[in-house]
């Protein structure tokens, strides 16, 4: 097996990042691993499946604890793909799960999850490496390596901004996990570092902490857009207010002036005797007449609003940004 050496040196570096080459070649090791797992599977089940047509069976068959029963194919793994044998059922050809026939490798799919393995080694990596490092520290020298059983380890070497010298020492704990004990029933590997650092202390912030807070700053940032957003949206929706609810009070207005009209008060007398009960025209005059006043108000200051946009918007900022709630703070 070849063993990769990365050593890099750069001497303006304030951040780890996992060298490219060694990430390349980690993925083509779990790849080749990988797709010579799945291979051995197919050639035993191709082995297994064209042994039963021999026979001129159309089925296999396991032992439960409720006795012999037929095996279902319908759940495999992504990365095989099978072609099962045709049968008739509703006037439709369909896939009879109990009678596969041949299968291939899925060689994609194996590229996937070969390539989601690096990722998440790759990230665990950096991140761990990124905890030992304070955002003043500069790293001059990474020098990692693929050794013995696909595991990762090296140096990572830098100086503190008194130009003193560390060493982060890093070692891959875990490698993988075969068939039914893997994630994903092939080959997994599980990853796990231990690590330490070296030399000069690591003094104030890691440089793992400012990403974390970098993103959680980018998260409220995104947030508060999405928020201003919307607020933009309402704010555009309110300008138009004005004219719209002027137009509302105006027929609120007349409605209003119609019931202390005199047909207005003389139907409310006629409905009085009907009903049996004292109609007091005085005191709704008095009543519509202040409701009248109040509407007046506010149609005064809706056409004072259509010209005046900033009022509208102090308005709007003290969180009267509704119908309802202009209607609320009026008392209409």
């Amino acid at each position: 097996m070849l063993h990769l050496l990365i050593s890099i040196n750069n001497k303006h570096m304030t951040q780890f990042n996992f060298p490219t080459r060694l990430a390349d070649h980690l993925e083509q090791e779990i790849y080749t691993k990988l797709i010579a797992e799945v291979q051995s599977n197919v050639d035993r089940l191709n082995a297994m499946w064209a042994k039963r047509e021999q026979e001129g069976k159309t089925f296999h068959t396991k032992q439960t604890w409720h006795g012999e029963e037929k095996v279902y194919f319908y759940k495999f793994s992504e990365f095989i793909t099978i072609t099962f044998h045709q049968k008739k059922e509703y006037g439709k050809m369909r896939n009879d799960y109990y009678r596969p026939l041949s299968c291939v490798l899925n060689t994609e799919a194996c590229k996937d999850n070969a390539h989601a393995q690096r990722i998440h080694t790759v990230a665990l990596c950096t991140e761990r490496v990124n905890n030992h490092l304070a955002v003043t520290d500069t790293v001059y020298d990474i020098s990692l390596k693929l050794g013995k059983r696909n595991l990762i380890e090296g140096n990572v070497t830098g100086h503190t901004a008194s130009n003193e010298d560390f060493q982060i020492h890093l070692q891959m704990m875990w490698n993988y996990r075969y068939g039914e004990n893997s994630a994903n029933g092939y080959l997994t590997q599980y990853v796990q570092y231990r690590s330490d650092r070296r030399g000069a202390r690591q003094e104030g912030k890691s440089v793992q902490q400012a990403i974390k807070d970098a993103e959680k700053q980018a998260r409220r940032d995104e947030k508060l857009a999405i928020q201003n957003e919307k607020q933009m949206a309402k704010w555009e929706k309110f300008q138009k207010l004005p004219v719209v609810m002027e137009k509302w009070v105006d027929k609120e207005i007349k409605t209003l002036a119609a019931v202390i009209s005199d047909e207005g008060l003389a139907e409310s007398q006629r409905k009085a005797d009907r009903l049996g009960y004292k109609f007091d025209a005085e005191w709704q005059i008095k009543c519509i007449t202040k409701d009248i006043d109040t509407h007046n108000t506010l149609r005064n200051d809706l056409r004072h609003w259509q010209n005046d946009e900033t009022g509208l918007k102090a308005l709007f900022d003290r969180g009267i940004d509704t119908r309802n709630k202009l209607k609320e703070m009026y008392g209409v």
